[in-house]
């Protein structure tokens, strides 16, 4: 039941990405409910005494979005930092939330399974990068674009400095040259 929920959630981002006609829209949109899902992290991590940071996870993360970036038409490397800011800014969320848990518990408040939450995560990355790759084909993000999006980013716990953080590596990105 969960992998049909997972797919039909999916469809439904990966079709509203692409038929919204304002890739900053689309693409905020993504981003926030990817950020929004940290709390679920968080309160995992925290009632199972785990560590926020994962560099071993962190790692494989970052290696299966680049070659997913490379599979929807965008250089790979270049993706990365974007990719390195996505996950500083989770970690921050998580730290945020786990902080804000010491003075104002949430006791009645139980996390989602961290393996659907991976997963749902999983799939907002996937509309993330054909989102990006879809706008690189029409030109990239423009600076009204890129200020649209900084504008558009509103997930609890995302600081400015964050949000300032995506949107300037966003602009690093490069389609994938044909033949690499």
């Amino acid at each position: 039941m969960h992998q049909l929920v997972l797919l039909v959630s999916l469809f439904c981002m990966v079709s509203s990405a692409f038929a919204s006609p304002d890739p900053a829209t689309s693409l905020a949109s993504a981003m926030n409910q990817r950020m929004q899902v940290m709390k679920d992290v968080a309160g995992y991590k925290s009632a199972h005494h785990l560590p926020v940071e994962d560099l071993v996870r962190e790692q494989k993360v970052l290696a299966a979005a680049q070659a997913e970036a490379g599979e929807a038409g965008v250089d790979p490397q270049s993706v990365a930092p974007f990719i390195q800011a996505q996950m500083d800014a989770a970690k921050a969320i998580q730290y945020r939330y786990l902080a804000d848990w010491l003075s104002r518990p949430e006791p009645d408040w139980k996390p989602a399974n961290l393996e659907d939450v991976r997963a749902r995560i999983s799939q907002y990355d996937n509309v993330i990068l054909k989102t990006i790759s879809e706008q690189l084909k029409s030109g990239g993000f423009s600076d009204g674009e890129r200020a649209q999006l900084l504008s558009l980013l509103n997930a609890p716990q995302l600081s400015g400095a964050d949000k300032q953080r995506l949107v300037d590596s966003l602009a690093l990105i490069k389609p994938k040259i044909p033949g690499q």
